[in-house]
């Protein structure tokens, strides 16, 4: 993966990786997937977390995977984040997000496949985890994921990352069942629609980011959209809130946080509904960038 979970400071210059940077627009609209709507906790059963083996351990005698002694720290103190910082206290073992577009093959962004994360598959060392969600009232650190929830995957059946297209489509291990999300084929999407992402920000537990809109709708191969999206979030899939379908693969973004010079910690950085007026000016990123779902689907449409 081009950058997992690096932060870039105000007074720094951007990381050199372009991939998968995200940020909050106007009000943080994240929310639990158990608080968000019946619909959405619907579509969050067929998303998934990719998540580092060593991050988990089996317990034989409850028949679930938990949190291992090296995924316990939580966000906040290994991002140095600031004590108003929402979810600080929670844990982040999760590199990359995906969906189900059939029973076992899922669609991710293509850096979380290629490059750095090239073996996902043949080195045995991840999983796709679905089901990677916190309970109310729950320290995170006890979550427990059932053992049918967990599931490598074989092979990357399609792949390509570079400046402009990032997708990937994933071969998993065994058929699951699991609705594969419905997409949108064929249509560009309007620029008014209203937009619904789920996916693990920041690598925390499974998140519905709910009102986000369209920026830029220009470009024949994503669109560009205020979502409030972290590293984590790449591969997530971009709902239409109108119509249920996915609209597109979350892959890049604006920088995710900044550092208060004043108390030596680090605040997400903020931007207007627009993209503008952002903590963090630097950089060219205009909002988060989507990859359109009728331009993947065409080309992995062979391999479903």
């Amino acid at each position: 993966m081009l950058k997992l979970l690096s932060i870039v400071a105000l007074t720094l210059s951007i990381c050199n990786s372009w991939a998968n940077q995200k940020v909050i627009y106007g009000k943080d609209a994240r929310v639990e997937v158990y608080s968000a709507e019946k619909k959405w906790q619907n579509m969050a059963m067929s998303t998934a977390a990719l998540i580092s083996l060593e991050n988990l351990k089996y317990n034989k005698t409850r028949g679930t995977y938990q949190v291992s002694s090296l995924g316990e720290e939580s966000m906040g103190e290994k991002l140095n984040l600031c004590s108003d910082v929402r979810f600080k206290d929670q844990i982040n073992i999760s590199t990359c997000s995906g969906f189900l577009v059939k029973d076992d093959v899922l669609l991710t962004a293509g850096h979380c496949a290629t490059g750095e994360m090239k073996d996902i598959c043949s080195s045995g060392k991840y999983a796709w985890v679905f089901g990677y969600q916190a309970k109310e009232f729950q320290d995170t650190r006890n979550i427990e994921i059932p053992k049918s929830n967990i599931v490598k995957c074989t092979e990357v059946l399609k792949a390509t990352m570079n400046r402009t297209i990032d997708f990937a489509a994933i071969k998993l291990s065994r058929k699951l069942k699991r609705k594969p999300l419905k997409l949108n084929k064929s249509k560009d999407i309007l620029a008014n629609e209203k937009l619904v992402v789920i996916g693990t920000p920041w690598g925390l537990p499974t998140k519905v980011s709910l009102d986000g809109g369209i920026i830029n709708n220009k470009s024949k191969y994503y669109f560009t959209a205020s979502l409030d999206t972290f590293q984590g979030n790449s591969g997530s899939a971009v709902f239409n809130s109108r119509t249920g379908l996915v609209e597109g693969i979350l892959v890049r973004g604006k920088t995710d946080a900044v550092s208060d010079e004043d108390t030596y910690c680090r605040r997400v950085n903020h931007c207007d509904n627009n993209g503008n007026n952002c903590s963090y000016t630097a950089g060219f990123q205009v909002g988060e960038d989507v990859m359109r779902m009728p331009f993947v689907y065409k080309k992995i449409s062979s391999s479903l």
